[in-house]
């Protein structure tokens, strides 16, 4: 097992990381999917008891992975938010962040739940549709393979998130997050501790995140 793990696609390359995350080294980036912040506060909202910490827990871990890789550029697939509470408590937290990474870029590729980011005056670029950068497209969703770049080209590679890949590993009990190359896509892991998933029966490539480390699962279906 492994705490990252470098590969290449496309003729760039891009490294896994155990904490959910992906980095793009040549373009100093740290790509995650669905944070999903406020989503206790949402539960909480609801009726349903939860404990508090959860969206400070995740920015911590996002912090983390800034220092770790020296990132300039921070990328959300999708679902950074979790519904429309902008009085939520993690806004505060977001806000402290925030400012903490005074000079860093922070961009969402808008999921599902981003509704209300543009009017949350969230300090970040949005991208409302998916966006092309070199031999990648970046959206939140899977979709179906995408068209040759160009006459006679590859087709481009989608990284995005959206569906919260999850894994079995043989002879430990649960499910776990899992990177997953599936119909010319890189699927990330819900990053937020706090998601179901999608259990993946069928993939070219399966990359479980276990306690801090990587396993390559190979093929799966």
């Amino acid at each position: 097992m492994l705490d990252v793990l470098d590969f290449s696609l496309a003729g760039e390359t891009l490294r896994l990381h155990a904490d959910r995350a992906l980095s793009w080294p040549a373009r100093q980036r740290l790509l995650v999917a669905d944070v999903h912040l406020g989503k206790d506060d949402a539960f909480r909202a609801a009726g349903i008891a939860l404990p508090a910490g959860g969206t400070r827990h995740d920015l911590d871990r996002l912090a983390a992975l800034l220092a770790a890789t020296g990132a300039q550029e921070l990328w959300v697939l999708g679902d950074l938010l979790h519904g429309a509470r902008p009085d939520a408590r993690w806004r505060d937290d977001w806000l402290r962040f925030r400012a903490q990474h005074a000079q860093l870029h922070i961009a969402l590729v808008e999921g599902n739940h981003d509704r209300s980011a543009a009017r949350a005056d969230l300090g970040i670029a949005i991208h409302r549709g998916p966006v092309i950068d070199g031999p990648f497209v970046f959206r939140h969703a899977p979709e179906p393979p995408e068209p040759p770049a160009a006459a006679g080209g590859e087709p481009r590679l989608a990284v995005c998130g959206h569906v919260h890949p999850v894994v079995r590993v043989p002879g430990l009990r649960g499910r776990f997050p899992a990177f997953v190359r599936v119909d010319g896509q890189l699927v990330l892991p819900a990053f937020s501790a706090f998601t179901g998933g999608w259990l993946v029966e069928r993939a070219q490539a399966r990359y479980g995140c276990l306690g801090g480390h990587l396993l390559d699962m190979g093929p799966a279906g």
